[in-house]
């Protein structure tokens, strides 16, 4: 009865889900300053006084120097959405179907840069207690471009425009929202998604010769990597788990490649799927998006996105069937003791983004059919990573008469270089591991005949305060607290419930002893939080994990660092959630109705096969922490 009915109840259930979330409140309020609430403000009607639009941060300034390229036509416009209710333990990902404030009068957007702060005192909270895992802004009309326009992670990227490029906004666009708040603590709060735009309007840019440009997002799951992949564009992760992959030949640490390499046992719900537990490298070169007529030109700028443990997207193009490298996006961790240092390593949000284009003298033509290839790195010899993304946010010039043109990457006058452009700001201290890559000198033009396009980009800003909460851990210094050696009862099930792992919890298991499976004997493993649409994971971390919770403590570091070890186990994110969130069960997905859908929503069987003790954590609560031993 549940197969047959399918179509029309997630119709009804969609249809439920944006009803509700119509009801979310939604206002545009000034960005607050840290000591006092969050004050509502009306929509701009009409060019309003703003601020200067002046470069804030150091990599901003060396860039476009300390005053803004177009004087007073540039006003800096505060926009908050918000407030947003905070339940214990979010993890939801919420559209918001009706519009958001944004300037109401034509105009192009310059820069965007996005935060999230407390509606009581304007405060940022630290990120691993609650942050903006992500947001994405739509316009729900006609699209600028192809895909979303711009988009915010907990690294907090600033979207620069090189000086002559704007994103035209017409005053009756309407603007949409879908975003994830994520609240790692077992208390309530409420946010303000802020966000400021660099604006110039219409006449005045014209008078500037603003150059417009589209938006081309680029995802690694904005299509299906294979006609035997699901199609998971809603929820667009995928996981990388300790041991696959490759040697990385500069730095000698293991990494994996995804979707060109098999990086995982299963996937974010559970499956095999091509790269994630199916081998198809063969066949699969990355994630490709086919360049349209519409969106052919000069790519004036672009950025990546990644997840902790991440280390770079890195972006090809490829013509008739030959593959050119463009763009590498690397994450810079900030070192914790330094932080205007770079050089942690790569565990936590810690990070900032890379960016290229025109101001460090790169660009690039792209035509209609050319193929753009995105492939994420991510770490996979200190742990395993869950649910990761990789984005790139493109800025394309359909017509660019901009002096100098783009480099046709394929021209036999140009040279590619894996190098940092000598006209980048560059923190101080190692990428990673204690390599940096080399400079590299651009050249548009071909001053000696030879053009030069370098591979790496700059940073937009440095490490922020709330994601400096990190360092050292136990598990490094070897201190960690132990284990205590009493024994519990032989059990068969352990119960997450109310924010703990029951019988299994640090805070328990002290005084109950550590409880026992069987080996070889499935045991099952419940989340009760569920009922509350709270979503709980059970991922093994290095014994003893009993560390205190940072930015960078615990990570999913334990197993034998080898691939498909059946305990390095995970049971991803517990519960029912609707097609765009990341539950393992979801309504309005294309999982059938079955049993198998009903039990991802409530619980994940474990069948042992190795004896000694585990420890396992949270990745949405990270604070909540088990143990359990495996005997004869």
């Amino acid at each position: 009865m549940l197969r047959g009915s399918k179509r029309l109840g997630r119709a009804a259930l969609a249809l439920g889900a944006l009803l509700a979330l119509a009801l979310t409140p939604v206002a545009a309020a000034r960005q607050p300053v840290e000591g006092g609430p969050v004050v509502p403000d009306p929509a701009f009607l009409e060019q309003v006084p703003g601020e200067p639009c002046t470069p804030e941060t150091p990599y901003e300034q060396a860039q476009y120097g300390t005053e803004s390229p177009y004087g007073d036509a540039c006003k800096r416009i505060r926009f908050a959405f918000g407030p947003i209710p905070v339940k214990p333990g979010q993890n939801d990902a919420l559209l918001q179907p009706v519009t958001i404030e944004k300037p109401s009068y034509d105009g192009y957007i310059v820069r965007f840069k996005p935060d999230i702060a407390r509606a009581a005192d304007g405060s940022k909270p630290n990120t691993e207690n609650l942050h903006l895992h992500h947001a994405t802004w739509l316009n729900l009309g006609d699209s600028y471009g192809d895909g979303p326009f711009f988009a915010a992670g907990e690294e907090k990227t600033i979207a620069n425009f090189p000086t002559g490029y704007g994103m035209a906004v017409d005053g009756d666009d309407r603007w949409g929202l879908l975003y994830m708040v994520h609240n790692a603590l077992t208390t309530p709060d409420v946010l303000w998604i802020t966000y400021e735009i660099d604006y110039v309007a219409a006449a005045d840019a014209e008078a500037l010769g603003i150059t417009p440009v589209k938006p081309l997002w680029l995802d690694v799951q904005k299509r299906r990597i294979h006609e035997d992949a699901p199609s998971t564009s809603s929820n667009p992760v995928f996981n990388v788990q300790r041991g696959y992959g490759h040697d990385d030949p500069n730095t000698g640490r293991r990494v994996c490649s995804w979707p060109d390499e098999n990086c995982a046992q299963f996937d974010v719900y559970g499956g095999v799927t091509p790269q994630q537990g199916v081998d198809m490298s063969e066949q699969i070169a990355g994630a490709d998006y086919t360049v349209p007529a519409d969106m052919a030109g000069t790519i004036i700028g672009l950025g990546g996105h990644l997840h902790p443990g991440g280390l770079r997207d890195e972006v090809s193009l490829v013509r008739d069937g030959l593959e050119k490298p463009i763009f590498t996006s690397d994450a810079l961790y900030w070192d914790y003791e330094n932080p205007t240092h770079v050089g942690a390593p790569p565990h936590s949000w810690n990070m900032s983004m890379t960016v290229t284009g025109a101001p460090l003298g790169w660009k690039v033509k792209i035509r209609e059919g050319d193929i753009i290839r995105l492939n994420a790195v991510y770490d996979s010899d200190d742990a395993s990573w869950y649910e990761n993304m990789d984005i790139v946010v493109a800025m394309v010039a359909p017509d660019d008469p901009i002096a100098p043109e783009g480099i046709d990457p394929f021209a036999p006058d140009v040279e590619i270089v894996d190098g940092v452009p000598t006209t980048a700001l560059t923190p101080p201290g190692p990428w990673l591991d204690g390599w940096t890559p080399p400079p590299c000198t651009p050249d548009l033009v071909g001053l000696d005949g030879t053009k030069t396009l370098c591979l790496r980009g700059s940073v937009t800003h440095d490490a922020v305060p709330e994601s400096s909460n990190g360092g050292v851990t136990c598990t490094e210094q070897g201190d960690c607290q132990p284990l205590p050696d009493k024994e519990g009862p032989m059990v068969s099930e352990i119960r997450s419930v109310a924010f703990t792992y029951g019988e299994a919890d640090m805070g328990v298991i002290g005084t109950a002893g550590i409880p026992q499976l069987k080996l070889g004997q499935p045991a099952k493993f419940w989340s009760y939080d569920s009922a509350a649409k709270v979503w709980h994971t059970f991922t093994r971390c290095k014994e003893p994990c009993t560390g205190p919770t940072t930015i960078n403590y615990p990570i999913a570091d334990g197993g034998a660092g080898v691939p498909n070890d059946p305990m390095d186990f995970e049971s991803m994110e517990i519960g029912f959630g609707l097609f765009w969130e990341p539950a393992k069960s979801q309504l309005g997905g294309s999982k059938q109705y079955d049993e198998q859908w009903l039990t991802d929503g409530v619980y994940w069987t474990l069948t042992p096969t190795e004896t000694g003790t585990f420890t396992f954590y949270c990745r949405v609560h990270p604070g909540m922490r088990g143990a359990f031993e495996v005997v004869e």
